[in-house]
């Protein structure tokens, strides 16, 4: 039996857990899970300055003679960070100091990436050759650095693969809320809190959602109308559902005092040892919707 989305919504609770069981699907690898671009644009726009074209004279250089432009510019030291790829929480507390701690042969120092120390010239630049940086400059690069730190960012992203794979249902929901946003020319964020809808939105939601997070939010702002969402994978590994019974009928009470709606997308075959909490969240809340049918357009169809 198929149903579009009004007639799966007008099912009774119990039709609605069968078809939702018949249904289920997993999610495959999004275009975006092997490098996220967009994160990498965002990284490379932190020090993508003209110091870092100015190291491309480096590039062929002699080793002496990347010593010397290091110990005549030493403020090209601060970008090694970047180009080695460390993240601010490398560095030692508070991370706004930047602080790295190093592991010589036959000792631990610290360099600082915030404001050079003119008397550890030495150890920055020896820094630079223990990590490789200068064979990078000296032999390995032809062309750009710039090119070579898009490169590091690229690498670094891929490294978050396995983050993502545990967000994949975060990732799938803001790619179609983002379509249905572009579509509609409506409003969308991810990760929302209260206060974000305040300052987003200009909506004043009560104090009982003040330490609820929603995974994503969508706004039509011809009708004033916010949509928040929730989504979760319930797999089969011993986890447990996402919300409870008590949970559900909570946020029922909560959104049936406002003009807005909550939707909440699951799947997995974890569903199959907990079907009591997922009628519950059917008979509460109604719009509970899987992975196949966010694909066949549930969403795009039912809100306006």
């Amino acid at each position: 039996m198929k149903y579009d989305v009004f007639e799966y919504l007008n099912l009774n609770p119990n039709e609605k857990l069968e078809f939702f069981m018949e249904t289920r699907s997993s999610l495959s690898f999004l275009a975006s899970y092997w490098v996220n671009f967009d994160n990498v644009k965002r990284n490379m726009e932190l020090f993508d300055t003209p110091e870092l074209y100015t190291l491309d004279y480096l590039i062929g250089k002699s080793i002496e003679q990347i010593d010397d432009f290091f110990k005549e510019n030493t403020n090209m030291f601060l970008l090694v960070p970047y180009l080695l790829g460390i993240r601010k929480d490398k560095f030692e507390k508070p991370y706004s100091q930047r602080i790295l701690k190093i592991q010589g042969i036959n000792h631990v120092y610290t360099l600082n990436f915030k404001d050079i120390e003119m008397d550890k010239i030495d150890l920055y630049l020896q820094f630079l050759h223990d990590s490789g940086l200068s064979w990078v400059l000296n032999m390995g690069l032809k062309r750009s650095v710039h090119d070579y730190a898009l490169g590091v960012e690229a690498g670094m992203d891929s490294n978050g693969r396995k983050n993502r794979s545990g967000n994949m249902g975060e990732l799938y929901l803001s790619t179609v809320l983002t379509d249905i946003a572009k579509t509609k020319n409506w409003i969308y964020h991810g990760q929302t809190t209260k206060s974000n809808i305040k300052e987003w939105y200009d909506i004043d939601l009560d104090d009982s959602f003040e330490n609820r997070r929603f995974d994503g939010s969508l706004f039509n702002p011809a009708r004033k109308k916010l949509y928040l969402f929730e989504i979760n994978n319930f797999n089969s590994s011993g986890s447990k559902s996402k919300s409870s019974a008590t949970e559900f009928k909570d946020l029922h009470d909560r959104f049936s005092r406002t003009n807005h709606e909550f939707i909440y997308v699951t799947d997995g075959r974890g569903w199959d040892s907990d079907k009591s909490h997922l009628i519950e969240a059917m008979e509460y809340i109604g719009k509970v919707f899987n992975y196949k049918m966010i694909e066949s357009g549930y969403l795009k169809d039912y809100i306006d």
